[in-house]
């Protein structure tokens, strides 16, 4: 007998069925206590995904498994299945299912109730547009389980069996308990994810929209926030242009974590900027964020900063620590220093005085701000971190070390996408501008762009008398790095090309902003730059990276110019 109310279906069948899932009390009180095991360590969403359908391929009979979750107000699921390559350790492919088709999975996410078909013949009649795929897969009998409270609901299971099911009360009872283990276990990833996700989108909203560009310094930076496993730190960096010509430099961390670290950035940074302008001197400045931060009597959020203040020359740096990593120095053809001399305490205790280093810039030399997440894990403490750090340093060519390259290079070494904190770099060195050249243009959000820009850099290069294979090379670049900014953002680019007697570096930034979709994003993640145009950057230039700002990414691209 059949149930045609929308919501529940149910099937009877006198006596035993063949594979039925008749569970005893011990079965099922073990998959139940296995879910749990397995739920208890998954954050996101994509980690209750692969702990519950994994579990549940454990449940006698099931064939495939999927689970749903509401999205866009209901107009459409989010689904991944445990079919194909979707589900695998590393990654979680979800797909779009229409929120308003006949199929079981939406009946029992748009109602809150549970769907259960019985028979294949039960299948033709309620669901006949996906019946006979069903069959094909061999599907038999299947459950569509709601993932809901009594509030909201958040999406559904999907179990699809390889027998005929009889779905009687213990069984039914049993699918109920575990999908009501994966409602809360998906509450709690949902969350997560929003507070994660809000504190990270604060943070970079904080950070500076992009370089300014300085005459007589060459400068370049790196961010990426931890992994979806831990909260967002409180890591900024900042450069500032004061009165006088000279450059206040910093790099601090928040000891905490969430919006509440990201907060207490974002007033560090505003108030340095305030003192820097009063007197950019570097122990007088930590000597009044420290005053400020002991005032608020926020116990559980100490301060580390590096702060350094470039002359209007160029020629030197005076730097303090407040018990930030010491800073590191790149000299060609001398190891590399570690700028460990009188560092003074964290902000926040009240223990100065901060006693000021003078560090001189000659030409080719590069200073490394950093923080503590790019030398220190759960395997490598601080001091190994920070050697390990400087024997990358000292393997770079000196070629390589430009401030920009470095950054990006540095953190790949050093980092991998199971890092937990967050990693902040900052790079700072004397760049002569003696016979440098600079253009720049804005582009449209759309198919036009690649063109202006192919012949913006063309007429640029070759007015300035470039090398014809330099100027073929970076052309074939700026179309695809432009093509990448307009498909993936659909927003203006502004290009920016600069030429010295070594290389030309080109610049492409997007004003897509963080948190724009990009397509075929890399592992799920949309700040990640992708494209197969990217490839040919790559064969073409003699180094490239991305850079993702609070406004838009920007991707650039450098090309040796062969020797005179």
């Amino acid at each position: 007998m059949i149930m045609t109310q929308r919501g529940i279906r149910l099937s009877h069948y006198p006596g035993p069925v063949v594979g039925s899932l008749t569970q005893s009390a011990e079965v099922g009180v073990s998959l139940l206590r296995r879910l749990s095991a397995a739920l208890a360590d998954a954050f996101t969403a994509d980690e209750v995904a692969r702990a519950a359908l994994t579990t549940l391929l454990e449940v006698p009979g099931v064939a495939r498994a999927g689970l749903a979750l509401n999205n866009s107000g209901g107009r459409e699921l989010r689904f991944v299945s445990t079919d194909d390559d979707a589900l695998t350790p590393t990654r979680v492919r979800w797909c779009l299912i229409d929120g308003f088709s006949d199929v079981p999975i939406v009946d029992a996410v748009r109602r809150g109730s549970d769907v259960y078909v019985g028979t294949p013949e039960d299948l033709v009649v309620l669901y006949p547009a996906i019946a006979a795929r069903q069959a094909q897969l061999g599907t038999r009998s299947l459950a569509a389980l709601a993932l809901a409270t009594d509030v909201e609901r958040l999406g559904g299971l999907l179990l699809t069996f390889r027998e005929v099911q009889p779905f009687g009360t213990q069984q039914r009872w049993l699918l109920s308990s575990l999908a009501a283990q994966v409602t809360q276990a998906l509450r709690r990833g949902l969350t997560y994810q929003v507070e994660h996700s809000t504190a990270e989108q604060l943070q970079r909203s904080l950070m500076p929209r992009s370089l300014p560009d300085l005459p007589g310094l060459a400068l370049g930076s790196h961010y990426r926030p931890g992994g979806l496993n831990s909260d967002v730190g409180g890591d900024w960096y900042d450069v500032i242009r004061l009165p006088d010509g000279s450059t206040a430099i910093a790099l601090g961390d928040v000891m905490g974590k969430g919006a509440p670290a990201a907060i207490t950035m974002s007033e560090m940074r505003s108030a340095l900027r305030a003192y820097a302008v009063l007197d950019p001197s570097p122990s007088v400045v930590l000597a009044r964020l420290d005053a400020l931060i002991s005032s608020q009597a926020v116990g559980d959020q100490l301060v580390t900063v590096a702060y350094g203040v470039v002359a209007a020359d160029r020629s030197t740096l005076r730097l303090a620590l407040a018990g930030h990593p010491p800073p590191l120095v790149l000299t060609p053809g001398e190891p590399v220093q570690v700028l460990a001399e009188g560092p003074g305490s964290a902000l926040g205790v009240g223990a100065g005085p901060w006693p000021e280093t003078t560090v001189e810039l000659a030409p080719g030399r590069v200073l490394l701000f950093y923080s503590d997440g790019l030398v220190e894990s759960r395997d490598r403490d601080l001091f190994s971190g920070i050697e390990e750090l400087t024997v990358h340093l000292a393997d770079i060519p000196a070629r390589r070390a430009q401030p920009r390259e470095l950054c990006a290079r540095l953190a790949g070494l050093m980092t991998d996408e199971h890092t937990d904190d967050d990693v902040t770099l900052l790079a700072v060195a004397s760049a002569s501008i003696d016979g440098e050249r600079r253009a720049s243009t804005r582009l449209g959000g759309d198919t036009t762009a690649p063109g202006h820009a192919r012949r913006f850099i063309r007429d640029a290069l070759t007015g300035w008398e470039v090398e014809d294979d330099t100027v073929d090379a970076a052309e074939l670049c700026v179309s695809e790095l432009v093509t990448n900014a307009v498909i993936h953002t659909g927003t203006f680019a502004e290009l920016t090309a600069q030429l010295d007697s070594d290389f030309l570096t080109v610049l492409v930034r997007d004003g897509g902003g963080v948190g724009t979709v990009r397509q075929a994003a890399v592992d799920g993640d949309p700040l990640v730059v992708s494209g197969r145009g990217l490839g040919l950057v790559d064969a073409l230039a003699t180094a490239w990276a991305a850079e993702h700002g609070a406004d838009g990414t920007t991707v650039w691209f450098e090309i040796e110019r062969p020797a005179s």
